[in-house]
């Protein structure tokens, strides 16, 4: 049954790997393999608590196993533990597989948007390392992340004078380019990774992405109609397109279009939420919700689905239904909780508690927001609001200015990274 089990996971077939896992736990609750194995399989399937539970209770077996202590620092991150999260990546590097595993640890740290650990672990590969371009366009997508914009096209730059330009390095400094507020270099550094090699698709969503957020709409529907021509096999071509549509409120055609994505990919996630936007936007606000719940018990722990049916019950019960409420607060507590990165979660539970009144949580959510979504304008304009609240006159007047200063570019939901900027792929 272990061996069935193990072929399950590698099927990515993970609920009925789980099943005979816990099976053969219960007959032998000893057994050190099936607990490796399950903890492995919790990781892949968002439960989270469960991997750290089962990884924790078999060390020596973990150590063994690269891809245990990845899922183990996984989860570690999901679950709020940090510090055992970067303890467990350093291991790695520490490991036999030294450099090789500082790299792997530094690409799970930037995954899961830890920076720092990231950085720390980079700067311990030494100069010679075999892979060294993959070292520095690492280091770069974590300058990037940190805001130090320069420091990364720096880099980038210097990969391309040594030879390395292909299209992943020509999307970061694409992106690195628009941050600087130097969109044309941005568009054209894009437009050459589509030269460079047109059977990326990565290079046309890149592109694609600007061209939406920058509402050049008409040049943006042009090139997903291209992309989808391209690429008609691809769920994440279509995703582009059904987003200009329903950035033009095009509802019908974007309700069609990501249905036609999730033909192809039935789990793809911004398909998903898409095809749930598209409803509510087209009036069918059943069927929205419909969607997003499928999708949560579909994939038990995914927050984004979570957060997505907050706001739209949020939006369909501003009447003051004490049962919306409840569902809609209870929903984003789970978002925070399975995704503590999320800024909307932490956002709307510090606009919750703000209307009823309690100040001093909801300045604790909407601390968080802030600091994992620093450019938010609505974000400190919310929390100047509960610090002014809170009698904290000089604490809201900063951030106050703060949302002055962002307030032009700011958007409900802009928390994310670029489409294909790492760690967010």
């Amino acid at each position: 049954r272990r061996h069935l089990a193990a072929n399950l996971w590698q099927l990515h077939r993970y609920a009925e790997a789980k099943q005979n896992l816990k099976i053969i736990l219960k007959a032998d609750p000893a057994d050190s393999q099936a607990k490796l194995l399950l903890g492995m399989v919790s990781e892949k399937s968002g439960d989270h608590a469960t991997a750290v539970t089962m990884l924790e209770s078999v060390p020596d077996l973990v150590r063994r196993q690269p891809e245990a202590v990845v899922a183990l620092a996984k989860s570690y991150y999901r679950t709020g533990e940090r510090i055992k999260a970067a303890d467990s990546l350093s291991a790695l590097a520490n490991g036999p597989l030294k450099a090789q595993g500082a790299l792997l640890g530094a690409q799970v740290a930037c995954d899961m948007q830890d920076y720092e650990t990231a950085e720390t672990l980079l700067s311990a590969i030494p100069a010679e390392f075999s892979d060294g371009t993959a070292a520095r366009y690492l280091l770069a997508v974590v300058e990037f992340h940190t805001k130090r914009y320069q420091q990364s096209e720096q880099i980038l730059q210097r990969l391309i004078s040594a030879g390395q330009k292909n299209g992943e390095i020509l999307r970061l400094l694409g992106w690195c380019y628009h941050k600087t507020n130097r969109d044309g270099d941005a568009i054209r550094t894009f437009r050459e990774a589509v030269e460079l090699n047109p059977t990326d698709e990565r290079n046309f969503l890149d592109l694609g992405g600007l061209l939406l957020e920058q509402r050049k709409f008409a040049a943006a529907l042009e090139l997903a109609n291209r992309s989808v021509n391209a690429f008609p096999a691809s769920a994440d071509a279509l995703v582009l397109l059904g987003s200009i549509e329903l950035a033009t409120e095009r509802f019908t055609d974007a309700l069609m279009t990501y249905s036609r994505s999730l033909s192809l990919d039935p789990s793809n996630a911004e398909g998903i939420l898409g095809l749930a936007r598209a409803q509510a936007g087209a009036g069918m606000g059943d069927h929205a919700r419909r969607t997003l719940d499928e999708a949560i018990r579909r994939f038990p722990g995914r927050a984004p689905f979570e957060v997505e049916l907050a706001l739209l019950l949020l939006k369909e019960n501003e009447n003051g239904d004490s049962n919306s409420q409840a569902r809609t607060e209870e929903l984003l507590q789970a978002a925070a909780k399975h995704d503590p990165t999320l800024a909307e979660a932490q956002f709307q539970l510090g606009e919750l508690a703000l209307r009823r009144g309690q100040t001093a949580l909801a300045i604790v959510h909407l601390e968080n927001a802030v600091r994992i979504s620093p450019e938010s304008a609505r974000a400190h304009f919310a929390l100047a609001r509960g610090y002014r609240r809170a009698g904290r006159a000089e604490e809201a007047e900063k951030e106050t200015v703060l949302f002055e200063k962002f307030k032009k570019g700011d958007t409900p939901g802009a928390t994310s990274s670029p489409p294909n900027v790492p760690p967010n792929e």
